[in-house]
C-alpha cells in the first residue's frame, strides 16, 4: 500500500512559495535597471502578501510540510536580501540599510550550517513584526518610486531602516535560539 505521504512537497502553499521565489527576479531586474517602477510595485506586492497567503493556506487546509516550513523562511530571507540590495544598487536606499539586512542573514545562515542544526528556528512574533516592517518598508519606497505616489518614498525608507535595525535585534535572538538548539542537541546524542 502507498503512503499518502509520497508528494508531501506538492502544495499550494510550497508552489505559492517557489512563485516568491521567481518574483525577486524581475523585481530585483526592474530596481537595478530603474524601470516600471508600477509593474515593480505590483511585483512587490504579491511578494509581501505570497507570504502571507501561503501561511495561511497551509495552516487553514492542512498543507503545512516539511518543505515549506523549510521553503518559506529562505524565501522570505533571500526575496527582501536581493530587493534591499537592488534598493541600494539603484539609488533608493543607504547602503547601511542593505548591508544590516545582509550580513545578519549571511551570519545567521552560517551558524545555522556551522551548528548543523536539524531545521531551522521557528518564527519568533518579534520576528515576524521585523518581516512585516521591512515588507512595508520595501513596498512603500517601491511605490514611492511613482510620480503619483512619490509622498510614500522617505516614510518607507524610514520604515525600512527601522526593519533594518530590528531585523539586528531579533538575528543576536535567532544567534541564541540555535546555539541553545544546539546544545539541547549535543545532549541528545
Amino acid at each position: 500500500m502507498r503512503s499518502g505521504r509520497k508528494h508531501e512537497w506538492a502544495t499550494i502553499p510550497n508552489a505559492i512559495t517557489v512563485l516568491r521565489f521567481l518574483l525577486v527576479i524581475p523585481i530585483c531586474g526592474y530596481l537595478i535597471s530603474d524601470t516600471r517602477p508600477v509593474l515593480t510595485a505590483i511585483l512587490l506586492l504579491a511578494f509581501g502578501l505570497s507570504d502571507w497567503i501561503d501561511g495561511f493556506i497551509a495552516r487553514k487546509f492542512g498543507q503545512v510540510s516539511r518543505l515549506g516550513i523549510l521553503l518559506d523562511p529562505i524565501a522570505d530571507r533571500l526575496g527582501i536580501v536581493a530587493i534591499a540590495i537592488a534598493f541600494v544598487l539603484n539609488g533608493s536606499v543607504p547602503l547601511w540599510i542593505g548591508l544590516a539586512i545582509f550580513i545578519t542573514d549571511l551570519t545567521l545562515l552560517c551558524t545555522y550550517f556551522f551548528l548543523r542544526l536539524s531545521s531551522p528556528p521557528d518564527s519568533t512574533w518579534l520576528g515576524k513584526i521585523r518581516t512585516g516592517i521591512m515588507m512595508l518598508g520595501l513596498a512603500c519606497v517601491a511605490l514611492g518610486r511613482i510620480d503619483q505616489l512619490s509622498v510614500l518614498f522617505t516614510p518607507g525608507v524610514y520604515i525600512l531602516a527601522a526593519g533594518a535595525l530590528l531585523h539586528l535585534v531579533v538575528g543576536f535572538g535567532y544567534l541564541r535560539i540555535m546555539r541553545n538548539v544546539a546544545k539541547e542537541q549535543r545532549k541528545a546524542r
